[in-house]
């Protein structure tokens, strides 16, 4: 679990972020804490498109595109690109629609996970756990009390999204970190075979 926050933390200095803004996103109320979520996964995954195709003048159009459009939005791309799992993908756009449907009616402001889950059937709370208990074990045993993963999310939704959010950012950052790796890899590899090229015709004009 260490390296998986390790990972967060050097994703946050990456994007330009304060130093201990994931952390302290448990600290917002449900409405602040969707949309600040929400809009790091946005940054995150412009940062993913554009290490991963190599291109930073991309940077400006890519932010632009939709988060969750189903055709052409940033978390397609991702999964077209191998870049994120079935299950990841799912949980940015369910994520995504989460924050659509706090930001889209300002009466929302107050709204809780707690309401939303209230009002859900039994059929849209198993939904809700699977997305959101992605990143949460089946049991766990917490100060001698067997945990659910379902009774996990459904009492403590907002810290179940941030722990599955944290190992989607991780898992990202990882696929970040050896698109940069290859990239400069290869770069470097032009520039020595640039220089061999240079060095050959220099020798080959003096002779």
């Amino acid at each position: 679990m260490s390296e998986i926050f390790d990972s967060v933390k050097e994703f946050e200095s990456k994007l330009s972020l304060p130093d201990g803004f994931y952390n302290k996103l448990l600290q917002e109320d449900d409405w602040s804490f969707t949309i600040k979520m929400s809009a790091l996964f946005e940054a995150a995954c412009t940062h993913a498109l554009i290490t991963k195709l190599n291109t930073p003048e991309l940077e400006k159009s890519l932010s632009q595109l939709d988060q969750a459009n189903s055709s052409y939005g940033k978390i397609k791309l991702l999964k077209c690109l191998n870049l994120i799992e079935p299950e990841q993908s799912d949980f940015l756009m369910k994520l995504a629609n989460l924050r659509n449907n706090f930001v889209h009616n300002v009466s929302n402001v107050e709204l809780t996970f707690d309401q939303l889950i209230e009002a859900m059937d039994d059929n849209q709370k198993k939904a809700f756990v699977k997305w959101v208990g992605h990143g949460i074990v089946e049991k766990a045993i917490i100060q001698g009390e067997t945990v659910t993963r379902s009774s996990m999310v459904l009492e403590n939704p907002k810290l179940s999204i941030w722990i599955t959010a944290a190992e989607v950012l991780a898992c990202l950052y990882l696929e970040v970190d050896v698109a940069e790796k290859v990239h400069n890899r290869l770069n470097a590899i032009g520039r020595q075979l640039l220089s061999s090229f240079v060095a050959n015709e220099s020798h080959s004009s003096l002779g």
